[in-house]
């Protein structure tokens, strides 16, 4: 959908890249890439040199300041075979960050495993019936995929993020997340508020 470059310490150290790609399969209210969704939505297509070609307009500032590409959305993950081709010609001085719901098949994450250096993971809520009554999906295979990707990934390389959502859970809900996600293994956790847009799909 888009390309943002120059983002400055907004998804992990440095200087970034964002690439956001159109498609999720999550029906969030709140969402705040509402256009991923919208079969209008103004689309580019790129080979994986193409996009690389435009990363490269920035390759001074990645390397000076510890930043790289995001891989964003929608939901990045339903492109994985193209993220994997982009990061395997990259220059591997670039961070490779994902920003993902982590709502996909196994096959798809585990083709990444080993090109992705941070994975930022926004899990909405671990309670089975906030999560469905928010997105219209069963959150089973989020808390399996986090399950397997401990087992692949060191702790320190992932960050989950635990949004507040207006009307939807509370802060004893965050609560009871956080200390789910803490028994799990992972401490990187990042809370937030979501904020309503006016916009509907």
């Amino acid at each position: 959908m888009s390309i943002s470059r120059l983002r400055m310490a907004t998804d992990g150290p440095g200087v970034s890249t964002l690439v956001t790609f159109w498609g999720c399969p999550l029906q969030c209210e709140y969402c705040a890439n509402w256009m991923c969704h919208d079969a209008l939505t103004h689309r580019e297509s790129y080979t994986p040199e193409q996009l690389v070609a435009i990363l490269r307009q920035d390759d001074i500032y990645f390397k000076m300041t510890g930043g790289g590409i995001v891989f964003g959305g929608g939901e990045p993950l339903l492109q994985a075979k193209f993220i994997h081709d982009v990061c395997k010609i990259i220059d591997p001085l670039w961070k490779k960050r994902i920003e993902t719901s982590l709502y996909a098949e196994w096959d798809e994450i585990e083709l990444l495993i080993d090109d992705i250096d941070e994975w930022f993971i926004d899990i909405k809520d671990m309670n089975a019936q906030i999560y469905k009554s928010y997105t219209g999906k069963d959150n089973s295979i989020v808390i399996e995929n986090i399950k397997k990707i401990l087992t692949r990934v060191p702790e320190e390389r992932i960050l989950i993020r635990i949004p507040y959502i207006p009307n939807v859970n509370t802060s004893n809900d965050i609560i009871k997340s956080i200390a789910i996600i803490k028994r799990m293994g992972i401490s990187r956790i990042d809370q937030f508020e979501y904020v309503k847009f006016d916009i509907k799909l």
